[in-house]
């Protein structure tokens, strides 16, 4: 038999059945022609994947003839199917420049499953078609054009060192034979398998990946044994997971996983500007303020790399340039869940300390970002952030270096979809290839933040049970990311400060939270729009929200330790030192603590339990000399500052040389003659001053 699939790479440890393919129903009728006809358009690139549950974006293109933002959501339909909607009623949607022709369009994301039931959805389908009305009662239509197929992820076991990027190279480099594979394969007209990891990035992750694992002393996953294979949307897939699973050449094989939407933007309040970033005694904050005042903890010389849609470099706040961007044309931007959401990520960590606008926690870094979004070449896209992550590792930079470097920084924007489905997302490491991929990131020393996604589930649910493994247990197993929850600003009644918002997903894993509300950063413009001429380069938001508002706070606190223990010589540090300090230090979760999100770090605390400056004691005597130098039986007083840092301990002097005394209050030199005064403090950290000394001639008669 012809062998049709084409080859790549894949990795493993786990595998997940039960995804029954969408079952075919009737066919609906036609439907009666709108009063305005619109293009519509359905998922990435029209491919829509019949495996797994998740949620399809359907997108309303604007024309002359509508405009967007007067079609009543309450009426969107696809199908008989209305889109899904967020845990507060409201549809999941989002009005932007989608397609870059001027006009804003509509993107509504529909469940897939509930497509499936309504037999809107099936092998054969070939459109999806959106009814809704405009606010004056008029009709619009239009019809999406599918292709459905099925798509899984697979992982091939590591000791059989799977690598090729074709069917003819495919092979195990370890000397094993792949029949068994290709048989599977062959019989279910898999039609393309595309490596995780292209051939000409293999030697690049290969020796990253070495290094990583000398340095933390630990086996990493292989990234490059892992795949994505393609095949008919009238495949049997339990059959074909089963039969993968079953072969010892295959340890992972479960269905490709669907994007997950940003949260929408909530209507804005009154919040203070930046609260988050103020001290955490008087407002609730994790205290960038305090410490950005010192340059060694403003993030140079660390990377942050943002796992995201899409942002706005050239926000008047960030000065930026598509240089940002990392994906090299492989991983692709997208419009169809804007850029606001990306930017404001962006404003919270890095917007330029300018005096006007908003500042980032840690504005000295360099900010970049990647699009999860693949592509895969013929106008097609996907979703596939295992793949991206694996790229990341694999990147180098100019001098041909490891992009990524230990102590830079990483945090994934992204959520997945729960076995709950529908708006109940689950953190992005649901992903088994993005659980390895971590794995290897934290190992080469990248410290990568996880937002915990807004799903309102605890991970401490047995339904979060892959292959017998419980998967968010930290005692069973642990990449090594930092897991951010959503926590209350203490602004509004209902939310104290640090309750878990309610829908914030929790449990063990979660380490650290940040604020889940009332986050003033850049983007979204609600807030001084008409002011700034509502421009999009000058747009600002005070109400973003969710988890991954959540997520940059935390990555700022990770960042600012980071930067500090660099610059003062004892890093970088590993993930786990800077999230144990971080907890250790943080301000408590108030409500609930049995649904765990951890404490908010309070950077204050953090770095004054760590910090390395000796304190600055000043001597002052209380008279000038006289024209010969000499003083009269002065009063000499001492005090000594040290800063941010752990607080003055001890003063200490001595004079002549003699026993050191502590100092308690200002003393008098009596005795007649030349006298060498010496001193030094040291502070609760027990760093101690340089000594310094001064030398006086005493004319006084003495007493």
């Amino acid at each position: 038999m012809a062998r049709r699939f084409r080859a790549g790479v894949a990795l493993g440890t786990l595998a997940v059945t039960g995804y029954a393919l969408l079952a075919p129903p009737a066919q609906a009728g036609p439907a009666a022609a709108p009063d305005i006809e619109v293009d519509v358009t359905a998922g990435l690139s029209g491919h829509v994947n019949l495996a797994g549950a998740g949620l399809i974006p359907v997108t309303v293109h604007g024309s002359p003839a509508v405009d967007v933002a007067d079609i009543d959501l309450d009426t969107v339909t696809i199908g008989d199917v209305a889109p899904a909607r967020s845990a507060s009623g409201a549809v999941l949607s989002h009005v932007g420049d989608v397609d870059g022709d001027g006009a804003d369009d509509l993107v509504v994301h529909v469940d897939k499953q509930r497509l499936a039931d309504g037999g809107e959805l099936t092998p054969s389908t070939g459109v999806l078609q959106l009814t809704a009305t405009t606010g004056d009662g008029d009709g619009v239509g239009g019809a999406a054009a599918v292709e459905p197929e099925v798509s899984l992820e697979l992982k091939f076991a590591e000791d059989y060192a799977v690598r090729g990027g074709s069917e003819a190279t495919l092979r195990s480099t370890a000397g094993e034979s792949l029949d068994a594979v290709r048989d599977v394969l062959d019989r279910h007209d898999v039609s393309a398998l595309i490596p995780f990891v292209e051939p000409a990035q293999a030697a690049d992750l290969a020796a990253a990946t070495t290094r990583a694992q000398a340095r933390s002393a630990q086996p990493l996953p292989d990234l490059a044994s892992w795949y994505t294979a393609l095949l008919p949307a009238g495949a049997d897939v339990d059959a074909v997971l089963a039969e993968l699973t079953a072969l010892p050449e295959v340890v992972h094989a479960y269905p490709s996983p669907e994007p997950a939407p940003p949260p929408a933007e909530p209507t804005p309040d009154l919040s203070p500007l930046q609260g988050y970033l103020r001290p955490s005694a008087t407002h609730n904050g994790v205290d960038n303020e305090l410490v950005r005042a010192d340059p060694r903890v403003r993030g140079a010389g660390i990377r942050v790399i943002d796992l995201e849609y899409n942002w706005n470099p050239f926000h008047e706040d960030l000065q930026l340039d598509w240089s940002s961007d990392i994906g090299q044309g492989r991983f692709v931007r997208i419009e169809t869940f804007g850029d606001d959401h990306g930017t404001a990520v962006f404003g919270e960590i890095a917007a330029v300390d300018n005096g006007f606008g908003v500042i980032g926690g840690v504005p000295d870094v360099d900010i970049y970002g990647i699009s999860p979004v693949e592509n895969l070449g013929g106008g097609r896209t996907s979703w596939r952030p295992g793949p991206a992550l694996a790229f990341v590792a694999a990147l180098k930079d100019a001098d041909g270096q490891p992009f990524v470097r230990p102590g830079d920084a990483l945090v994934l924007e992204q959520q997945t979809a729960s076995p709950l489905g529908g708006s109940r997302y689950a953190p992005l490491e649901w992903i088994p290839s993005v659980f390895d991929a971590n794995k290897v990131l934290t190992a080469m020393g990248a410290n990568v933040v996880l937002t915990g996604g807004n799903g309102n589930t605890n991970t401490d649910d047995p339904m979060y049970t892959l292959n017998g493994i419980k998967w968010f247990d930290p005692a069973v197993q642990h990449s090594g990311a930092i897991y951010a929850g959503a926590g209350g600003s203490g602004l509004r009644a209902a939310n104290p400060a640090r309750s878990r918002l309610s829908f914030s997903n929790y449990g063990q894993r979660f380490d650290l939270q940040g604020w889940g509300q009332d986050i003033y950063t850049t983007g979204y413009c609600n807030v001084l729009c008409t002011e700034l001429g509502n421009d999009h380069n000058r747009a600002y938001s005070r109400s973003f929200s969710g988890t991954s508002g959540a997520g940059p706070i935390v990555t700022n606190a990770v960042v600012a330790v980071q930067s500090y223990v660099m610059s003062v010589g004892l890093g970088p540090w590993t993930s786990a030192q800077i999230n144990e300090l971080l907890r250790s230090t943080g301000a408590p979760q108030t409500t609930n603590p049995q649904e765990n999100i951890g404490p908010l770090p309070d950077l204050r605390a953090a770095l004054r339990s760590i910090e390395v400056d000796a304190p600055a004691t000043v001597l002052q005597l209380n008279q000038r000399p006289a024209r010969d130098g000499s003083y009269v039986n002065p009063t000499v007083t001492l005090t000594a500052d040290d800063g941010w840092g752990s607080g003055v301990n001890r003063i200490m002097y001595r004079i002549d040389g003699g026993q050191w005394e502590t100092y308690t209050e200002p003393f008098r030199i009596r005795s007649l003659g030349e006298h060498t005064i010496e001193y030094r403090s040291n502070d609760a950290n027990d760093n101690t001053e340089q000594t310094h000394s001064i030398t006086i001639v005493n004319r006084g008669r003495g007493d």
